[in-house]
């Protein structure tokens, strides 16, 4: 009897043990299902067309299917909800055959007037801008075919199409339930359905049941706040959560050193730049415009502010661009070469240079161009701004340097450049209030050219037509990143931070 009591002890403790080791952050996730991600901040809600909320728009990637989605590293547009699409020889109207045999969340069928319906209120959704702002007209060609009518030829309207508000949804759902109704819960086709929101904690998902691609590989996702990075990060290395969205540089060595974590990086749809007001001195003069190109110290701000995360460039697009020309005029770091400049220009230290901004990171960029130019014997005053006043001061053109960025729908040189340098937009984001006639053409040009060696071409003279004109510095080119946990598989970091759920899966 104490032979067999003593065995049953042993065999308690063996089991204990094997309960405590599936707890621990040790990378087996046998039989897992559920995926905690943690991300900055909640969603204000859950409608494809009025949601521009980075953290919204995650959660609407996986809650909604658009017409097409974009792969996360070749930028390569595939069909999702369109099988295919064709496009008109004046590149204005897209006609997309729609799948068929799809099903909403609620087990009832898409058919082209859903289509139609969620396109068309698209449209008119101010905040569904991103997708529809070139879109002027959608059509019902029959029962399988929908045609979408551009204002002119827009190359990027695919990419336009992938993004997360653009999602096609059950107009007799939307309809019976409500605007507000429908904002909380929405019947869609994408491969998650929501199931719970607890405001300003988490939103937990849960796979369709009905998804025309196959019932996703996990079957619950929860979406967890964390608005503390260092907490997030305290969270994946204990296994609290599965995965954070846009870890600061800071935590990326103690993240890359941790054997059950990986860190996924890749570049952003984004650049950091500075933009030299060329309507007044001393910006006027392309000497001085030369000179501050040659004193931007790009290496302090991508290692000394950035912790190295990005890429220093030399021109407005990265070699993935069409149009990508390395031919541009480089303006290495040379504090010699630009007090040479600046003396040529009649610029010394009692010139009056202000660099205007508004937020922290340009904050930083701004304190390296003032300490390089105070080694040169130039004095330049900081002033940062809320964004309504930057914005104001910045269109008014009230300083000489603007340090700014952004964040672009599509891969293109179109999408960095069009609203920041052509001259129709002085009052938009022509923050340098430059003019080139040549610049114009070759922007309005492009955008009309359907032929892509063509618009290449066009692009590339662009770029060395503004690398010798200098009106705005390319500095650094960002990234995006997503940590998880090592065992989670199908993740790449996406230049947008959304992500389509579908794609990952446990091993």
């Amino acid at each position: 009897m104490k032979r067999f009591i003593l065995f049953m002890l042993a065999a308690v403790m063996l089991l204990l043990l094997v309960a405590c080791g599936d707890k621990s952050n040790d990378g087996d996730t046998t039989a897992k299902d559920t995926l905690v991600i943690g991300h900055y901040g909640d969603t204000p809600n859950f409608d494809t067309h009025n949601n521009l909320n980075d953290n919204g728009m995650r959660i609407n990637m996986s809650v909604y299917d658009p017409l097409v989605r974009m792969d996360n590293e070749t930028y390569e547009i595939k069909p999702c909800l369109a099988e295919s699409w064709t496009i008109s020889e004046d590149g204005k109207e897209y006609t997309f055959k729609i799948k068929s045999g799809v099903k909403f969340s609620d087990g009832t069928d898409m058919t082209i007037d859903d289509v139609v319906f969620s396109l068309q209120r698209g449209m008119e959704m101010p905040m569904a801008v991103p997708s529809f702002a070139r879109v002027v007209g959608v059509e019902k060609v029959d029962e399988d075919n929908v045609k979408v009518i551009l204002d002119g030829p827009y190359p990027e309207f695919l990419f336009a199409m992938a993004l997360p508000t653009a999602g096609i949804f059950s107009q007799a759902a939307f309809e019976s339930m409500g605007e507000e109704a429908f904002a909380k819960n929405p019947v869609t086709t994408g491969p998650y359905h929501v199931v719970d929101w607890k405001v300003g904690e988490k939103v937990t998902l849960e796979a369709n049941e009905y998804y025309h691609m196959g019932e996703a590989p996990i079957k619950t996702v929860v979406y967890q706040v964390i608005t503390d990075a260092n907490s997030a990060v305290l969270s994946l290395e204990s296994g609290d959560i599965d995965a954070y969205v846009d870890v600061q540089q800071s935590s990326f060595s103690r993240i890359e050193s941790n054997d059950k974590l990986t860190l996924h990086k890749g570049q952003a749809f984004g650049m950091n730049f500075i933009q030299l007001n060329c309507s007044k001195a001393p910006f006027d003069n392309i000497d001085a415009r030369k000179a501050m190109a040659y004193a931007t110290d790009k290496e302090s701000m991508l290692y000394g502010i950035l912790d190295g995360d990005g890429t220093i460039v030399d021109t407005f697009a990265t070699s993935e661009y069409l149009g990508y020309t390395d031919e541009v005029t480089k303006y290495p770091y040379d504090l010699e070469k630009a007090k040479e400049l600046f003396d040529k220009a009649g610029v010394d230290g009692s010139t009056e240079i202000e660099i205007i901004l508004y937020n922290t990171k340009a904050s930083k960029f701004a304190q390296v161009l003032q300490n390089s130019l105070k080694e040169i014997g130039i004095n330049a005053t900081i002033s940062q701004m809320e964004r309504s006043a930057f914005d104001d001061a910045a269109v008014s053109g009230s300083g000489n340097i603007v340090v700014d960025g952004g964040t672009f729908t599509a891969p293109t040189i179109d999408e960095v450049l069009y609203t920041a340098i052509h001259s129709s937009q002085m009052n938009v984001r022509n923050y340098s209030k430059f003019s080139d006639a040549r610049v114009d053409e070759l922007l309005d040009t492009a955008r009309v050219t359907l032929d892509e060696n063509e618009r290449a071409a066009l692009y590339q003279e662009l770029l060395i037509r503004l690398s010798d004109e200098v009106p705005m510095i390319p500095t650094i080119w960002n990234t995006k990143n997503i940590a998880t946990n090592k065992n989670l598989n199908g993740v790449s970091a996406n230049p947008w931070s959304f992500y389509n759920l579908y794609e990952f899966s446990w091993s």
